[in-house]
């Protein structure tokens, strides 16, 4: 079963339950449901080929919830939806590139907070903290991943620089939030990723250190992966 959702990307400002909006003949963004997958995908409006997709958004979770911000000039600003009981970014609009690096930098800021939150529960010694990223235009990512002082131990020595060879879960902030920023902006007109990814390396780099239980030959390594 598909199903698209229609928002104006022009509104009275405020906050409106999508259900509650007139569909005119006005520009609209529009969301294109997939049962198979629970796939929600759209053509960021103003911008020519960026489409983005998003996995996992259920349709229950759409229709009762999803929820469109309008600015005080009266443009499209946000769509969420709750789902697991969090908001859940869906779609974000910029009316201008100062503007998208001024909220790309907050959320990098705001989202290395949640990976150095994650970071300060470890209490076990640490030989290695890995920061890795990717970014293929589909999919997005970047984690952290703590390789302790009894992992590295036990593996072989051309192993111990190696993120993969240590079996510590990946730490992550909101790689799907992150993944719609990115896509809703202009990457024509800068690397907005590469923003995101210096702003939170840089504090993750600056504030995980001092927490950490460090090994006398601790390393980090930051390197983007394929």
């Amino acid at each position: 079963m598909s199903e698209v959702y229609r928002i104006p990307l022009e509104h009275a400002s405020g906050e409106y339950a999508v259900n509650t909006l007139d569909i005119t003949d006005a520009p609209m963004l529009e969301l294109s449901y997939e049962e198979y997958g629970d796939i929600v995908m759209y053509d960021v409006p103003y911008l020519e080929y960026n489409t983005v997709r998003l996995y996992a958004i259920p349709k229950a979770a759409l229709d009762a919830t999803l929820t469109a911000s309008y600015s005080e000039s009266g443009r499209l600003k946000r769509v969420t939806a709750v789902i697991g009981g969090k908001e859940t970014l869906i779609y974000i609009g910029y009316e201008s590139a100062s503007e998208a690096v001024s909220e790309i930098s907050a959320f990098a800021k705001a989202n290395a907070e949640r990976i150095l939150t994650q970071i300060s529960d470890c209490k076990e010694k640490v030989a290695r903290l890995f920061i890795e990223y990717f970014n293929d235009g589909e999919y997005m990512d970047y984690h952290v991943k703590l390789g302790t002082n009894e992992e590295k131990i036990s593996l072989p020595r051309d192993c111990v620089d190696s993120c993969g060879d240590y079996r510590s879960e990946n730490i992550k902030g909101d790689n799907d939030a992150l993944k719609v920023m990115i896509s809703c902006a202009d990457n024509d007109e800068y690397d907005y990723f590469e923003l995101a990814v210096d702003i939170m390396t840089g504090l993750i780099r600056e504030k995980s250190l001092p927490m950490l239980n460090k090994t006398k030959d601790f390393k980090l390594i930051c390197a983007e992966y394929d």
